[in-house]
């Protein structure tokens, strides 16, 4: 943030002669610089404390991509299985079982939502959706057409990963698949309601029968926030108590760049 010059000993201010430095040297002050300001998001928050208490809220927060990631992963409308069937993802509320594809069924404990439009003055710094027709990915999936938000990551198999992590499968953003026949890039031509869902521990789940991770802000998170900003990030997530709350990540995630290089191996 910037601030306006103070007026001092002359320091700023236009260099003048003879009586008139004299006359006015007290009086001028530089011109004020704009104040760089943050902008701002509104964020929906639904989350299960551990002491059972349901908190529904709509808060103010950095509209910046930290913040955004943990709430831009499905659009209105992607079907998730629970205990109690198919349910659409804002129709889910905490404290509902949802299927996991490793560990069963699992309590919801948060689910935040956003809304994101197109820009359309300068449509390059828009959010983009992505369009995931059926069967993209293989028979059913997904099942119907999905539509992703510009944060979600798609867990990918691929045996070209085994020498670079170690293991065959990632999480990979969708972004790296857009090819405009499998994964469709689309810019929304009005305001697109999109989530995410947040349990005790990471998990992944199927969205219309694709698997997606679910929110975690991932281990360097800390590192890339003030004090004040990460105070700001965790007062999103009353479920938790802090950042180690989270738990590790179970599946490793790769970059944009990691994933093209993968994919066009």
């Amino acid at each position: 943030m910037s601030y306006p010059h103070r007026p001092g000993t002359g320091a700023g201010l236009p260099a003048v002669s003879g009586t008139e430095s004299r006359r006015w040297t007290a009086r001028r002050t530089a011109t004020p610089r704009p104040i760089t300001r943050v902008p701002m998001r509104r964020y929906e928050i639904m989350a299960l404390t551990h002491n059972g208490e349901l908190i529904d809220e709509v808060r103010a927060a950095p509209a910046i991509p930290i913040f955004e990631s943990a709430f831009c992963a499905m659009a209105r409308g992607t079907i998730l299985h629970t205990d109690e069937g198919h349910v659409a993802v804002e129709d889910l509320v905490p404290g509902m079982q949802v299927a996991t594809r490793d560990h069963g069924l699992q309590t919801l404990m948060w689910r935040g939502a956003t809304h994101i439009a197109a820009n359309p003055d300068a449509p390059e710094k828009g959010h983009a959706l992505f369009r995931i027709p059926m069967d993209s990915f293989g028979p059913q999936r997904p099942m119907p057409d999905l539509l992703l938000g510009p944060y979600a990551r798609i867990l990918h198999r691929n045996p070209a990963l085994t020498s670079l992590i170690g293991r065959d499968d990632a999480l990979a953003p969708v972004s790296a698949f857009a090819d405009g026949h499998s994964v469709i890039r689309v810019t929304p031509a009005s305001s697109v309601r999109v989530f995410h869902l947040g349990f005790s521990r990471h998990q992944v789940v199927e969205a219309n029968g694709l698997a997606i991770e679910t929110m975690h802000p991932g281990p360097e998170v800390a590192n890339l926030l003030s004090l004040e900003e990460l105070r700001s990030y965790l007062s999103l997530f009353p479920h938790v108590s802090g950042i180690s709350m989270f738990g590790p990540l179970r599946i490793p995630r790769l970059s944009q760049e990691a994933c093209e290089a993968v994919l066009a191996a």
